[in-house]
């Protein structure tokens, strides 16, 4: 029987920190999951096998990134265009219209309160007797077998957004969302040594983009949705052999997906998990969508810490051919 590596997190400065700031009775307890460590909820384990063996259709499509990296947008974009622009259905919650690969075992966490995928996601998934659309924040590694394997191959996109203005919105959203009540000083040394949840960021970003050259896989960057949405869509349309939109089609879809609509349309902000978490909730400001700027980090990092995350990647993208410029400032070409 399947079993996957599972790694206990050292009780150093650490490991306090995660058991002290970040847990709660949403997350009670972390382990390191797999060959690349992947912290998740230690409940993962009770699901690990589940995953490992699902069995996909290939006509399923899969939206993969690390959090905080453009999912939501992401997601509502491929929504939409695998519905025919079906803007009335789209008034139905996100996390209803995209099933979760990696909570297999949330039947068994201490939290069980509000809507988002309460139920185990695998039943979820098993259920569907239809193509489905999926939404995963595992990395490549951990990813079910039939799809390392090749042995079906349904279409993956995958968002990828520069690694300091992921920190800086994680930092928000695990507030928020998750009730974290940690500093951003120590949730940078929890994130710069690999232990963040769904880290290590790099293991993620670099084992989807060492694939890329798969016919199944389109990697997408948050920075260029930015600066040319019009194009991304487009892309992503040709990707999923889909029919090419109208001018008319894609105007209304880039209105619909603009940064002011996302942040106020309930059906993508979170608003009720929002309210329901509010009780793990240590800050004023309860929103999921902020500012979206690329760059938006200058504001919120201090020298020092720019320092030290520029530290961490040269040291992880070196003898890789990620893009430099990327990997510092979020440029596109």
């Amino acid at each position: 029987m399947f079993s996957v590596e599972q790694k206990e997190i050292p009780d150093d400065e650490i490991g306090r920190i995660i058991k002290s700031k970040l847990t709660n009775n949403i997350i009670d307890e972390y382990c390191l999951f797999g060959k690349d460590g992947t912290c998740l909820p230690r409940y993962y384990e009770t699901g690990a096998a589940a995953v490992e063996e699902f069995e996909f259709r290939n006509e399923d499509v899969i939206v993969a990134s690390f959090p905080r990296s453009g999912t939501t947008w992401t997601l509502e974009m491929v929504w939409l265009l695998k519905n025919d622009l079906n803007y009335d259905g789209a008034k139905v919650e996100i996390y209803d219209r995209f099933l979760k690969l990696d909570l297999p075992g949330l039947g068994n966490s201490k939290y069980d309160s509000g809507d988002l995928n309460r139920a185990n996601s695998i039943d979820k998934l098993n259920a569907c007797t239809g193509p489905t659309l999926i939404k995963t924040h595992l990395p490549f590694s951990l990813l079910p077998r039939q799809i390392r394997t090749g042995c079906k191959t349904p279409k993956i996109i995958f968002v990828m957004r520069n690694p300091k203005d992921t920190f800086s919105s994680f930092y928000h959203a695990g507030r928020n969302l998750l009730g974290w009540n940690v500093s951003k000083e120590e949730f940078a040394k929890v994130y710069l040594a690999d232990k963040v949840l769904y880290g290590p960021y790099w293991k993620c970003i670099l084992g989807y983009w060492n694939m890329r050259h798969l016919p199944n896989l389109l990697i997408l960057r948050y920075e260029e949705m930015i600066k040319d949405l019009k194009s991304i869509i487009q892309r992503t349309c040709a990707f999923l052999e889909l029919n090419p939109l109208t001018e008319e089609q894609l105007e209304r879809l880039c209105t619909h997906l603009s940064f002011n609509c996302m942040k106020n349309n309930s059906a993508v902000n979170y608003e009720k998990v929002l309210k329901d978490r509010k009780q793990y909730n240590p800050t004023d400001d309860g929103a999921l969508i902020r500012s979206g700027k690329v760059g938006g980090y200058k504001e919120e990092m201090s020298p020092e810490l720019i320092d030290k995350f520029d530290e961490w990647i040269k040291k992880n993208i070196e003898n890789t051919d990620f893009n430099e410029n990327y990997a510092y400032f979020g440029d596109v070409v």
